[in-house]
């Protein structure tokens, strides 16, 4: 190597070990690459922030449509019109509505006036929101569920204007002491069962039911109206769930039951039948007609008879001014000459009035009815305890029987017909009370919580009423349960402050005495959860008839059983809004995921 190869290199090995060369080529090899890294990151900061904010503007504008989907949910209106049209003079409900709130909320109009991809003014939108506030509700019957000791269900059926077979549900349990220990009866919404409405396709479909609220294994009773296909103790639904759940007792709908004794009675004897034929025509006469529409609802035999003894001057006067004003009444009557004409009719009704079998059997009926429509409240009240029902059936049945013994007559020896008439009826409605209302062997245990005997069971237990409960063998554990209830009897404090179990399971839950005594908390949970009737279910009809019109019968399964739900579960839907951020949480989450909106999702 020459001379200056050598001092090249030598400079170059300097170079290189210098300080500056090392920095400049730190500076090279980094040249660029931490500016374009800081860039990315802080475009990626900036379009997270953006895309916040208007997730944060998407979900407070979700808001408004939360409110305005639960207020008509409640109210149950319709949310579509006719013409929702951009300059149709009527939107429909749904849309005119937020359109008011818009009034005032400047934020809410801008997202109207502008939005594009997202208004949530279209019919799919309203649908999930509709869906997604009754997951929310019944996502908190799920959790009440999951916490009560037992549970019952109530089942009915009808049929819709287009003729579909809608099942109702409700779940019936008692909350725990720390919320008050209340009877709670959740309404799970309608089912088409209409493909088969058959015992095991309805047992089956119940059952799914109750896996999905998680309480199969807590189901203590069953409640239905009484038709074959349900009550049957061979293959009807109330069979095919015991096969599943033996502990699951069936309990005929006490108000059916009654319903059945007042008919049967009246069906048994010719001359009872034709006074209730003519007095059913007669509320006829008074329905078909604006003309001719009394001031009070013939919707009972009760309040017809009612009806007709308080205004039964005022009926025959009515009578006799169609009488003797023919004119001014027949130009209605149809024109087929086997229709009777109103002069006609008003003249059958009129000899009917006057005849004194007519006044007397009004005067009979009317004290019967006076005593059965008072247990009639009674069974249609949804939150009474069974053991109540029972006692009071058990009363009225007494007073049936003994209506006509007042007066001290000998009964065999009298010979006048109406009087005979008269104790038939008694003995016919006694018979079929007893009869329908008489068989109460399984139920009773419920003597064990019958307040107004705990002080003669302080001194003698009755262990038949404890081995009547063996059907619920495992939910209890007996030994201890006797100990607490002998407790409860001989305590004189217990004995005056509560008269019913409703009255001592609050009073054990306010005296926090229910870890003192947990068997007997347990049965007062037990007594209370059992259902009397079906009274609850039926009323949901009512509801549907409303929601699911002839104007409005095309819609969805899903969204019918949702406004369903939030209308009746009103009460539960209002304390829910209690904590209104949570709740709108709960509605949007679940509004997210019916589809994957990322508008909604925060990054």
């Amino acid at each position: 190597m020459s001379k200056g190869n050598a001092n090249l290199q030598r400079s170059l090995t300097k170079h290189e070990r210098s300080t500056t060369h090392i920095q400049s080529q730190i500076a090279l090899k980094t040249f660029g690459l931490s500016r374009i890294d800081l860039a990315l990151d802080e475009q990626r900061r900036l379009n997270i922030s953006i895309h916040n904010a208007k997730v944060k503007e998407n979900r407070e504008i979700l808001k408004d449509l939360i409110n305005a989907t639960c207020f008509l949910a409640r109210q149950q209106l319709a949310f579509r019109g006719n013409d929702e049209s951009k300059g149709s003079a009527n939107c429909g409900n749904y849309v005119e509505l937020l359109h008011v709130f818009a009034e005032n909320d400047d934020r809410l109009a801008r997202h109207l006036e502008t939005s594009t991809v997202f208004s949530g003014l279209s019919n799919r939108i309203q649908n999930e929101l509709i869906e997604a506030v009754g997951d929310v509700i019944r996502n908190d019957i799920k959790q009440d569920i999951s916490a009560a000791p037992f549970v019952a269900v109530e089942v009915d059926e009808t049929t819709d204007v287009t003729s579909k077979a809608q099942i109702s549900v409700i779940l019936r349990y008692v909350t725990q002491p720390e919320a008050g220990c209340k009877v709670k009866e959740a309404f799970l919404g309608f089912d088409d069962v209409s493909a088969d409405r058959r015992a095991p396709a309805i047992a089956e479909y119940l059952l799914s039911v109750l896996e999905k609220y998680g309480c199969v294994d807590k189901l203590v009773a069953q409640t239905y109206d009484g038709a074959a296909v349900m009550a049957s103790e061979l293959n009807g639904v109330q069979a095919k769930i015991k096969e599943k759940v033996p502990e699951a007792m069936f309990t005929h709908c006490y108000a059916h039951k009654l319903n059945l004794v007042l008919l049967h009675s009246a069906k048994c004897m010719p001359k009872c039948r034709a006074f209730f034929k003519t007095a059913e025509g007669l509320g006829a006469f008074f329905s078909k007609s604006t003309k001719r529409t009394p001031p009070t609802r013939w919707n009972s035999n009760s309040r017809l008879l009612q009806t007709i003894s308080m205004h039964q001057n005022d009926l025959r006067a009515v009578f006799n001014v169609i009488m003797e004003n023919p004119d001014s009444w027949d130009n209605d009557t149809p024109s087929a000459c086997h229709y009777p004409s109103y002069r006609d009719l008003a003249a059958g009704y009129d000899r009917w009035l006057s005849k004194a079998s007519t006044c007397f059997l009004i005067h009979t009926f009317d004290g019967i009815f006076n005593e059965t429509d008072a247990l009639f409240r009674v069974l249609q009240n949804k939150v009474t305890d069974i053991e109540y029902c029972v006692a009071r059936i058990r009363d009225t049945v007494s007073k049936c029987g003994a209506l006509g013994l007042t007066d001290g007559t000998d009964r065999h020896s009298a010979r006048d017909e109406r009087r005979h008439l008269f104790y038939n009826i008694l003995d016919n409605i006694s018979d079929q009370m007893k009869a329908r209302f008489g068989h109460f062997d399984e139920l009773a245990f419920l003597g064990l919580v019958d307040c107004a005997k705990f002080y003669e069971m302080s001194k003698h237990f009755d262990d038949t009423k404890l081995q009547s409960l063996s059907k619920y063998a495992k939910f209890f554990y007996f030994v201890r349960l006797k100990a607490d209830l002998i407790g409860l009897y001989s305590s004189k404090t217990v004995r005056d402050e509560c008269k019913s179990p409703g009255q001592l399971l609050n009073f054990l839950a306010e005296k926090d005495l229910v870890v003192t005594v947990p068997e007997a908390t347990k049965l007062l949970q037990l007594v209370l959860t059992v259902p009397a009737t079906t009274a609850s279910v039926e009323r949901l009809f009512s509801a549907l008839k409303r929601l699911k019109t002839y104007s409005r019968n095309r819609t969805d399964q899903g969204r019918l059983s949702s406004l369903a739900v939030i209308s009746i579960e009103t009460e539960r839907l209002l304390k829910l809004k209690e904590d209104k951020e949570d709740f709108y949480r709960k509605v949007t989450d679940v509004f997210v995921q019916k589809e994957r909106r990322m508008d909604f999702i925060y990054k």
